[in-house]
């Protein structure tokens, strides 16, 4: 499963692909949310880039985003709040990912 409910908070695991074109969920799978990074892997920077696109997505202060592992691996693991927009992507992660259309079209 790639993420687990536990007091309110949700711990997400992450794969990410830094160096991309852009920032972008790229898939959804059991190991985690693919999310690929328009930022260099070198002085936290592709961090920095996830924190900021999970923030957007999941209409969050980047302050309430912890990264709990994983900080100079591709294999992460965040902290978030339990808010309905998380809810929402738990629920239906597939509406958080714009590449699934693409895909099936």
């Amino acid at each position: 499963m790639w993420f687990k409910i536990q007091n309110q908070q949700v711990k997400i695991n992450i794969l990410a692909k830094p160096n991309a074109k852009k920032t972008v969920l790229l898939e959804i799978s059991n190991q985690g949310l693919h999310i690929s990074l328009h930022a260099k892997p070198k002085q936290g920077e592709a961090n920095k880039e996830l924190i900021s696109y999970l923030a957007k997505i999941l209409r969050l202060p980047k302050s309430q985003i912890i990264l709990q592992r994983g900080e100079g691996s591709r294999h992460k693991q965040v902290i978030v709040p339990l808010t309905i927009t998380v809810q929402q992507l738990l629920d239906n992660p597939i509406s958080f990912c714009p590449l699934y259309e693409k895909k099936s079209q």
